[in-house]
């Protein structure tokens, strides 16, 4: 029999918010099963419940015709469900075989010793079978993300899973490593596994799912084979109207450059660094993962003070590591590349989170002005169109989408004169990201000047006034709008024609 999960009328409330309304979501083995829709739409929430991290308030789970109950991780274990999230849960300092077997660990006999021999054995053969090249002794962080990937997939199988959830794989991944992830998931698909693909990104699911569901407003408006519909339809269902395409706006930028980084050098990570960022200017720095380019970011923005070289601000030199709160002052922001982990603060509200960088210009003789940091929030909230329940919600129950425009509206101040974004639309949806390609080039329009680093070349060709690539934290080409040319962009991140 082949194996397939049903879910008939699953309903889920949280408080007055109806988050799933009569959803019926089917996927069967050896197909990979789309699952897509804006932030905020209920497909996390449904996997959820599917993953048994939350309880369904109404409708059945049925697992080849026979109702099961799935009211915790453990359950979906047993029925042989897994889910991989979006932020991989490897341990770094443990090897490949050591995160497989993490919690079943091989015994040598009746004796506490740990059976590493048999336990890398039986992850290599696993390996083999899905032709992948990856010693199972090598330590985890030595590994790239597309490869911690895999092993987290691996773990899954050798767990006896037949459904594996991905969410948001590819979003931090080389193109060369989607490449290698593609691969694998069609060697899976032979082999009987069913996946449940979470993406934003129409390519991918074109490419490799055969069936496609759309979500919005906890509802499914979509459930179409890939073959039957087209990438506009489904966007058109995301968001329930005729989603109009970003246009860059021409502009003319003569000034003075704002910041120029000159000969900037961090042992392997970058070597000898020189561009200009203008006011009103969008320069993009694009390569693949581990081109430098975080780093090179988080230096001018005063986090790290290990480097060589000069850079200079508003035509001052800056200070090596003279830390973020200066760099504040100075009119800098920046927007990281990992909102949950560092862009925000969770248990806070959405109004503290963004009143955060307010608090000292909104303080008088040691009082806040709650008048001025409600009038800052609301402004925010209304300029980014985020959405919230009320400026009183903790910001961890938003979408994606939403936190990251929240981790935006902190530096909509009158004061900001250099933005610095890392990978500013990594894992949101397609009406997120037009929300915030628009924020980007108001505040351009405004004069302050854009540094971005984003992995995402048709993102990198829209945004960009200027692009440099990188490729092991080495310069290689210099490009102007509108003069891009997307694969000399992508030889230069793969390295091609670069002296090593």
């Amino acid at each position: 029999m082949t194996n397939r999960i049903d879910m008939k009328g699953i309903g889920k409330s949280f408080f007055a918010t109806r988050a799933l309304d009569d959803v019926n979501f089917s996927c069967v083995a050896g197909e990979v099963h789309a699952l897509v829709g804006l932030n905020g739409a209920g497909k996390s929430t449904l996997m959820k419940i599917l993953g048994g991290v939350y309880q369904k308030d109404e409708g059945v789970i049925e697992h080849n015709g026979r109702p099961i109950e799935i009211t915790r991780p453990a359950d979906a274990g047993a029925a042989g469900i897994s889910m991989i999230h979006q932020e991989l849960s490897l341990i770094n300092e443990l090897t490949v075989a050591g995160n497989i077997f993490l919690g079943r660990e091989l015994r040598r006999g009746s004796t506490p010793l740990l059976d590493k021999k048999e336990m890398a054995a039986q992850v290599g053969r696993e390996l083999e079978r899905f032709g992948l090249d990856i010693d199972p002794n090598r330590p985890v962080r030595e590994l790239n993300s597309g490869e911690k990937q895999i092993v987290e997939i691996i773990r899954a199988l050798m767990s006896d899973s037949w459904l594996i959830v991905m969410d948001e794989p590819t979003s931090a991944l080389s193109e060369e490593d989607k490449d290698r992830l593609f691969q694998f998931i069609d060697r899976m698909k032979k082999e009987g596994i069913a996946i449940i693909y979470i993406s934003h990104h129409m390519p991918e699911i074109f490419s490799i799912a055969e069936e496609v569901t759309v979500m919005r407003d906890g509802r499914i408006v979509l459930n179409e084979r890939t073959e039957k519909t087209t990438e506009e339809a489904v966007i058109n269902e995301m968001t329930g109207e005729e989603l109009e395409h970003f246009v860059k706006p021409h502009k003319e930028i003569t000034a003075d450059p704002l910041l120029s980084v000159k000969g900037v050098s961090k042992g392997e990570t970058f070597h000898d660094i020189t561009f200009d960022v203008r006011p009103g200017e969008i320069v993009v720095m694009t390569g693949l993962r581990g081109c430098g380019a975080p780093e090179l970011a988080k230096a001018i923005f005063g986090l790290d003070g290990d480097y060589s070289g000069e850079i200079t601000y508003k035509g001052k030199t800056l200070k090596p590591g003279r830390g973020p709160a200066q760099a504040v002052a100075e009119g800098m922001g920046l927007v990281t590349e990992n909102r949950d982990k560092n862009g925000i603060l969770p248990p806070l509200s959405v109004r503290d989170n963004i009143a955060l960088p307010f608090l000292e210009k909104s303080a008088y003789y040691g009082l806040l002005d709650g008048a001025q940091i409600e009038r800052l929030v609301d402004k925010a909230i209304k300029d980014t169109s985020t959405k919230t329940e009320s400026p009183d919600q903790e910001i961890r129950f938003l979408s994606g989408g939403n936190k990251q425009k929240i981790c935006f509206s902190r530096w909509l101040d009158e004061d900001l004169e250099l933005l610095i974004l890392l990978e500013p639309t990594r894992g949101i949806d397609v009406h997120a990201k037009a929300d915030i390609y628009r924020i980007i080039e108001d505040l351009a329009g405004r004069g302050v000047g854009i540094l971005i680093l984003s992995y995402e070349i048709d993102e990198v060709i829209m945004l960009a006034d200027r692009v440099h690539t990188l490729y092991q934290g080495q310069a290689v080409s210099e490009y102007t709008y509108p003069d891009f040319e997307k694969d000399r962009m992508l030889a230069d991140m793969a390295g091609a024609g670069v002296s090593h």
